[in-house]
Protein backbone atom coordinates (compact mmCIF):
# COMPACT_ATOMS: atom_id res chain seq x y z
CA UNK A 1 0.00 0.00 0.00
CA UNK A 2 0.82 3.28 -0.68
CA UNK A 3 1.83 5.98 2.25
CA UNK A 4 0.08 7.88 0.05
CA UNK A 5 -3.43 5.59 0.27
CA UNK A 6 -2.55 5.40 4.02
CA UNK A 7 -2.89 9.30 4.44
CA UNK A 8 -5.86 9.50 2.47
CA UNK A 9 -7.44 6.55 4.57
CA UNK A 10 -6.42 7.81 8.22
CA UNK A 11 -7.51 11.05 7.47
CA UNK A 12 -10.66 9.59 5.91
CA UNK A 13 -11.34 7.85 9.32
CA UNK A 14 -10.45 10.97 11.17
CA UNK A 15 -13.05 13.27 9.27
CA UNK A 16 -15.64 10.42 9.23
CA UNK A 17 -15.77 7.60 11.18
CA UNK A 18 -14.88 9.63 14.67
CA UNK A 19 -17.66 12.21 13.86
CA UNK A 20 -20.17 9.41 14.21
CA UNK A 21 -18.99 8.16 17.08
CA UNK A 22 -19.35 11.80 18.55
CA UNK A 23 -22.52 11.77 17.47
CA UNK A 24 -23.38 9.38 20.21
CA UNK A 25 -21.49 11.00 23.09
CA UNK A 26 -21.24 14.37 21.86
CA UNK A 27 -22.65 15.20 26.06
CA UNK A 28 -19.21 13.61 27.57
CA UNK A 29 -17.23 14.40 24.62
CA UNK A 30 -15.19 11.24 24.47
CA UNK A 31 -16.11 9.13 21.67
CA UNK A 32 -15.89 5.00 20.44
CA UNK A 33 -14.04 4.52 17.15
CA UNK A 34 -15.46 1.78 14.82
CA UNK A 35 -14.32 2.05 10.91
CA UNK A 36 -16.03 3.55 8.75
CA UNK A 37 -16.38 2.74 4.65
CA UNK A 38 -13.83 5.12 4.16
CA UNK A 39 -11.41 3.41 6.08
CA UNK A 40 -9.13 0.37 5.69
CA UNK A 41 -11.65 -2.81 5.98
CA UNK A 42 -9.24 -5.04 7.95
CA UNK A 43 -8.70 -8.92 6.59
CA UNK A 44 -11.33 -11.50 7.84
CA UNK A 45 -7.94 -12.84 9.40
CA UNK A 46 -7.06 -9.61 11.54
CA UNK A 47 -10.76 -9.41 12.89
CA UNK A 48 -10.83 -12.94 13.75
CA UNK A 49 -7.70 -11.97 16.01
CA UNK A 50 -8.94 -9.05 17.27
CA UNK A 51 -12.01 -10.63 18.65
CA UNK A 52 -10.16 -13.34 20.33
CA UNK A 53 -7.44 -11.52 21.85
CA UNK A 54 -9.47 -10.43 24.86
CA UNK A 55 -10.36 -13.98 25.59
CA UNK A 56 -7.10 -15.42 25.01
CA UNK A 57 -5.96 -12.98 27.69
CA UNK A 58 -8.58 -13.57 30.66
CA UNK A 59 -7.72 -17.12 30.43
CA UNK A 60 -3.61 -17.15 30.18
CA UNK A 61 -3.02 -18.15 33.81
CA UNK A 62 0.79 -17.69 33.24
CA UNK A 63 2.73 -15.77 35.18
CA UNK A 64 4.43 -12.24 34.07
CA UNK A 65 6.68 -9.97 35.28
CA UNK A 66 5.78 -6.50 35.87
CA UNK A 67 8.67 -4.60 34.74
CA UNK A 68 8.44 -6.06 31.33
CA UNK A 69 6.36 -4.06 29.31
CA UNK A 70 7.86 -5.22 25.87
CA UNK A 71 4.92 -5.42 23.32
CA UNK A 72 2.01 -4.05 21.55
CA UNK A 73 -0.21 -2.08 23.23
CA UNK A 74 -3.64 -1.04 21.97
CA UNK A 75 -6.34 0.96 24.44
CA UNK A 76 -9.16 -0.54 25.11
CA UNK A 77 -12.23 0.51 24.71
CA UNK A 78 -10.60 2.63 21.74
CA UNK A 79 -11.56 6.45 22.95
CA UNK A 80 -10.59 9.61 22.06
CA UNK A 81 -10.16 12.16 25.06
CA UNK A 82 -8.89 15.05 26.73
CA UNK A 83 -6.76 14.91 29.93
CA UNK A 84 -9.74 14.12 31.43
CA UNK A 85 -13.63 16.13 30.72
CA UNK A 86 -12.56 18.48 34.05
CA UNK A 87 -10.33 21.18 31.98
CA UNK A 88 -8.93 23.25 35.35
CA UNK A 89 -9.46 27.26 35.03
CA UNK A 90 -7.27 29.30 32.65
CA UNK A 91 -4.74 31.53 32.52
CA UNK A 92 -5.03 35.06 30.46
CA UNK A 93 -2.10 33.40 28.42
CA UNK A 94 -4.07 30.38 27.82
CA UNK A 95 -7.23 31.56 27.23
CA UNK A 96 -5.92 33.48 24.29
CA UNK A 97 -4.24 31.27 22.97
CA UNK A 98 -7.30 28.92 23.11
CA UNK A 99 -9.29 31.34 21.40
CA UNK A 100 -7.09 31.13 18.35
CA UNK A 101 -8.74 27.70 17.97
CA UNK A 102 -10.75 26.74 15.36
CA UNK A 103 -11.45 22.79 15.38
CA UNK A 104 -13.26 20.51 13.00
CA UNK A 105 -14.66 18.69 16.48
CA UNK A 106 -17.11 19.60 18.93
CA UNK A 107 -17.23 19.09 22.49
CA UNK A 108 -19.81 19.97 24.35
CA UNK A 109 -18.06 19.10 28.03
CA UNK A 110 -15.33 21.16 27.44
CA UNK A 111 -17.21 24.18 25.75
CA UNK A 112 -16.08 23.74 22.26
CA UNK A 113 -17.62 24.42 19.16
CA UNK A 114 -16.25 23.15 15.66
CA UNK A 115 -15.49 26.14 13.59
CA UNK A 116 -16.29 26.73 9.71
CA UNK A 117 -14.47 24.35 7.59
CA UNK A 118 -12.52 27.48 5.94
CA UNK A 119 -11.35 28.44 9.44
CA UNK A 120 -9.74 25.04 10.80
CA UNK A 121 -6.49 25.40 11.81
CA UNK A 122 -5.32 22.03 13.55
CA UNK A 123 -1.77 20.99 12.78
CA UNK A 124 -2.31 17.65 11.97
CA UNK A 125 -4.37 19.09 8.20
CA UNK A 126 -1.17 20.25 7.73
CA UNK A 127 0.95 17.18 8.31
CA UNK A 128 2.63 18.41 11.69
CA UNK A 129 3.68 16.07 14.27
CA UNK A 130 0.75 15.22 16.43
CA UNK A 131 3.35 15.50 19.78
CA UNK A 132 2.80 14.28 22.63
CA UNK A 133 0.49 14.01 24.94
CA UNK A 134 -2.24 13.99 21.82
CA UNK A 135 -0.63 10.94 19.50
CA UNK A 136 -2.02 9.06 22.54
CA UNK A 137 -5.22 10.92 22.54
CA UNK A 138 -5.76 10.79 18.70
CA UNK A 139 -8.18 8.04 16.66
CA UNK A 140 -6.29 5.30 15.38
CA UNK A 141 -3.56 7.00 17.85
CA UNK A 142 -4.07 4.95 20.98
CA UNK A 143 -1.73 2.06 19.28
CA UNK A 144 1.74 1.62 20.78
CA UNK A 145 4.88 -0.40 21.15
CA UNK A 146 6.85 -0.55 23.74
CA UNK A 147 10.63 -1.61 23.52
CA UNK A 148 12.90 -1.66 26.63
CA UNK A 149 16.42 -1.75 26.78
CA UNK A 150 19.38 -1.51 29.50
CA UNK A 151 19.24 2.60 28.91
CA UNK A 152 16.02 3.57 28.05
CA UNK A 153 12.32 3.05 27.34
CA UNK A 154 11.62 3.17 23.70
CA UNK A 155 7.63 3.84 22.82
CA UNK A 156 6.86 3.58 19.15
CA UNK A 157 3.72 4.95 17.99
CA UNK A 158 1.79 3.84 14.83
CA UNK A 159 0.44 7.48 14.55
CA UNK A 160 3.22 9.21 12.07
CA UNK A 161 5.09 6.08 12.53
CA UNK A 162 7.47 7.56 15.22
CA UNK A 163 8.91 7.29 18.77
CA UNK A 164 10.20 9.00 21.75
CA UNK A 165 12.93 8.02 24.41
CA UNK A 166 12.43 7.40 28.02
CA UNK A 167 15.62 7.25 29.68
CA UNK A 168 16.15 4.86 32.16
CA UNK A 169 19.65 5.05 33.07
CA UNK A 170 19.51 8.01 35.94
CA UNK A 171 19.71 10.94 34.30
CA UNK A 172 17.44 14.52 35.00
CA UNK A 173 15.29 16.16 32.85
CA UNK A 174 17.24 19.24 31.36
CA UNK A 175 16.34 22.44 33.13
CA UNK A 176 16.42 24.46 29.80
CA UNK A 177 16.25 22.05 26.84
CA UNK A 178 15.12 23.04 23.78
CA UNK A 179 11.77 22.41 22.79
CA UNK A 180 10.53 19.56 20.76
CA UNK A 181 7.54 18.09 19.52
CA UNK A 182 7.94 14.68 22.06
CA UNK A 183 9.91 16.38 24.57
CA UNK A 184 12.35 14.89 26.94
CA UNK A 185 11.52 11.85 28.95
CA UNK A 186 12.69 10.03 32.02
CA UNK A 187 11.62 7.13 33.48
CA UNK A 188 12.51 4.65 36.85
CA UNK A 189 10.58 2.51 38.26
CA UNK A 190 8.42 2.99 41.89
CA UNK A 191 7.58 -0.49 43.02
CA UNK A 192 5.80 -2.59 39.99
CA UNK A 193 4.69 1.00 38.61
CA UNK A 194 6.72 2.66 35.99
CA UNK A 195 7.01 6.36 36.63
CA UNK A 196 7.36 9.10 33.48
CA UNK A 197 8.46 12.35 33.67
CA UNK A 198 8.74 14.50 30.67
CA UNK A 199 9.58 18.73 29.93
CA UNK A 200 11.36 20.14 27.08
CA UNK A 201 7.26 20.08 24.75
CA UNK A 202 7.14 23.33 21.84
CA UNK A 203 3.84 24.68 22.06
CA UNK A 204 2.91 24.04 18.08
CA UNK A 205 1.08 21.18 19.31
CA UNK A 206 -2.80 20.41 20.12
CA UNK A 207 -3.31 18.36 23.56
CA UNK A 208 -6.48 16.43 21.71
CA UNK A 209 -8.41 16.82 18.46
CA UNK A 210 -10.74 19.65 20.38
CA UNK A 211 -7.82 22.06 19.98
CA UNK A 212 -6.58 22.30 23.77
CA UNK A 213 -3.48 24.10 24.26
CA UNK A 214 -0.25 24.22 26.16
CA UNK A 215 2.70 26.60 26.81
CA UNK A 216 6.38 25.01 26.28
CA UNK A 217 6.36 25.30 30.14
CA UNK A 218 4.46 21.88 30.06
CA UNK A 219 5.65 19.01 32.31
CA UNK A 220 3.88 15.87 32.02
CA UNK A 221 3.64 12.52 35.04
CA UNK A 222 2.50 9.53 33.86
CA UNK A 223 2.02 6.20 35.35
CA UNK A 224 2.16 2.85 33.60
CA UNK A 225 1.35 0.01 35.79
CA UNK A 226 0.83 -3.74 34.13
CA UNK A 227 -2.03 -5.20 35.93
CA UNK A 228 -1.78 -8.24 34.71
CA UNK A 229 -0.14 -10.51 31.64
CA UNK A 230 -2.78 -8.74 29.43
CA UNK A 231 -3.23 -5.28 30.17
CA UNK A 232 -1.23 -2.03 31.17
CA UNK A 233 -3.04 0.65 33.15
CA UNK A 234 -1.88 4.26 32.30
CA UNK A 235 -2.18 7.44 34.08
CA UNK A 236 -1.49 11.20 33.18
CA UNK A 237 -1.27 14.71 34.88
CA UNK A 238 -0.19 17.76 33.11
CA UNK A 239 1.16 20.35 34.80
CA UNK A 240 1.43 24.47 32.96
CA UNK A 241 1.11 27.15 35.39
CA UNK A 242 1.53 29.51 32.05
CA UNK A 243 -1.68 27.79 30.45
CA UNK A 244 -3.90 26.46 33.50
CA UNK A 245 -4.01 27.58 37.18
CA UNK A 246 -3.46 24.53 38.89
CA UNK A 247 -2.86 20.77 37.08
CA UNK A 248 -5.30 18.92 34.75
CA UNK A 249 -5.36 15.71 36.08
CA UNK A 250 -4.95 13.26 37.47
CA UNK A 251 -6.87 11.85 35.08
CA UNK A 252 -8.86 8.99 34.80
CA UNK A 253 -6.57 5.08 34.56
CA UNK A 254 -6.95 4.04 31.32
CA UNK A 255 -6.65 0.52 29.88
CA UNK A 256 -3.94 -0.70 27.39
CA UNK A 257 -4.64 -4.64 26.04
CA UNK A 258 -1.43 -6.43 24.53
CA UNK A 259 -2.10 -7.43 21.10
CA UNK A 260 -0.41 -9.82 18.75
CA UNK A 261 -0.29 -7.00 15.93
CA UNK A 262 -2.10 -3.58 15.00
CA UNK A 263 -5.59 -4.00 14.82
CA UNK A 264 -4.97 -2.11 11.84
CA UNK A 265 -2.37 -4.27 10.10
CA UNK A 266 -2.29 -8.38 8.67
CA UNK A 267 1.44 -8.27 10.19
CA UNK A 268 3.09 -8.77 13.44
CA UNK A 269 4.21 -5.18 13.16
CA UNK A 270 2.63 -1.21 13.57
CA UNK A 271 1.35 0.36 10.15
CA UNK A 272 3.81 2.56 8.67
CA UNK A 273 0.97 5.50 9.20
CA UNK A 274 2.88 8.49 7.77
CA UNK A 275 1.05 11.65 7.04
CA UNK A 276 2.45 12.91 3.59
CA UNK A 277 1.61 16.25 2.64
CA UNK A 278 1.69 15.86 -1.11
CA UNK A 279 -1.60 13.27 -0.93
CA UNK A 280 -3.12 14.76 1.68
CA UNK A 281 -3.18 19.14 0.90
CA UNK A 282 -6.36 18.24 -1.58
CA UNK A 283 -7.68 15.63 0.05
CA UNK A 284 -10.76 17.89 1.90
CA UNK A 285 -11.57 19.17 -0.77
CA UNK A 286 -13.30 15.99 -2.32
CA UNK A 287 -14.37 14.75 1.38
CA UNK A 288 -18.49 15.79 1.99
CA UNK A 289 -19.04 15.21 5.43
CA UNK A 290 -22.29 16.88 5.43
CA UNK A 291 -24.85 14.80 7.55
CA UNK A 292 -22.44 12.53 9.50
CA UNK A 293 -22.66 13.99 12.91
CA UNK A 294 -22.12 17.39 14.70
CA UNK A 295 -17.77 17.31 13.87
CA UNK A 296 -16.49 17.70 11.83
CA UNK A 297 -18.41 20.62 10.81
CA UNK A 298 -18.39 21.20 7.11
CA UNK A 299 -20.20 24.41 6.49
CA UNK A 300 -20.81 24.83 10.32
CA UNK A 301 -22.09 28.85 10.92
Amino acid sequence: MSCGNSTNKRLAASVVALAAAVALSSALGAQTTQPSAVAQAPSAKAHAVKSQAPKAHATDAKSFDPHELNGIWVLTPRRQMAITENRPPMTPWGQAKLNQVRSSWTNAALGIKAAPESEWNDPLYKCDPAGYPRTMQQIFGEIMRFVQTPTELLEFFEWDHTWRDIWTDGRKLHDDPEPRYYGYSVGRWDGDTFVVDSNGFNDRTWLDPWGDVHSNQMRLKETFRRVDRGHLEWTLTLDDPMTYTQPWGPSEKRIFELAPKSPRSEYEELREDFCVWSDSSGFFKGADTTGVGDAPARGNK
